[in-house]
């Protein structure tokens, strides 16, 4: 049978935008694609798991049907992107799933979990792990040590919940050869409308692809700093 993971894009204030620069609900309706959790998801598509994108904010899903959709998946593993503005929002949702699907593994992304993932898990005993910066390969890695039963001591990346203590695993190298990556609109069609997405200075409807990761400079207001 195989491994189930459900990455998820939570509820917040109607369309938030998590993958913008800012995220934020804009007023001019920007809603971004769940860029990094699509990548994320296809390479556990190639790795051979079965995988589910929920992007509530853009399927204008509460938390209500959220839950009822994760329920119905019944994920071993569940993958939950967050950022700075919604991170409470963002553990209440998180401690919500694990209330009804209590043996599930909850792993949380995202800017703010890579800048503080040691605050981040003291936020809630419901939040199993966290993985730091460029978390495709660290997530293929914890799937496989979750399914194999192995030691998660050994998935670079990722920074994780034993008992009282918080275990900081060796950092991930960064991706050097993002050509390696399955190619992200493969996973917009399989997985998501791309309908549901609006950028005000492209055309409608639009796909947004990454030719690179990171930035060379280190501008305050960037999230893309936090993964250079």
């Amino acid at each position: 049978m195989k491994m189930k993971i459900l990455l998820l894009n939570p509820p917040f204030k109607g369309k938030f935008s998590r993958s913008s620069r800012s995220p934020a609900v804009t007023r001019g309706g920007t809603i971004y694609y769940p860029i990094w959790l699509a990548y994320c998801a296809g390479v556990l598509d190639n790795a051979g798991f079965e995988i589910k994108i929920i992007d509530s904010p853009a399927q204008k899903f509460d938390l209500e049907k959220t839950l009822r959709l994760a329920q119905e998946f019944n994920p071993d593993l569940i993958i939950i992107d967050t950022s700075t503005p919604s991170i409470k929002n963002d553990i209440r949702a998180a401690e919500a799933i694990k209330n009804r699907l209590s043996e599930t593994f909850i792993t949380l992304v995202g800017t703010h979990p890579s800048a503080l993932p040691e605050e981040t898990l003291r936020l809630s005993d419901k939040i199993n792990a966290v993985a730091k910066g460029e978390y495709d390969y660290t997530i293929r890695d914890l799937a496989r040590c979750l399914k194999n039963n192995e030691d998660l001591k050994k998935v670079d990346g990722l920074i994780f919940r034993d008992g009282e203590n918080i275990i900081h695993n060796k950092p991930r190298e960064l991706i050097q050869n993002p050509n390696e990556l399955p190619f992200v609109s493969s996973v917009y069609k399989k997985y998501l409308n791309i309908k549901n997405y609006f950028f005000a200075a492209s055309d409608y409807p639009m796909v947004m692809i990454m030719t690179g990761r990171g930035c060379a400079y280190r501008c305050f207001f960037a999230i893309s700093a936090n993964f250079s």
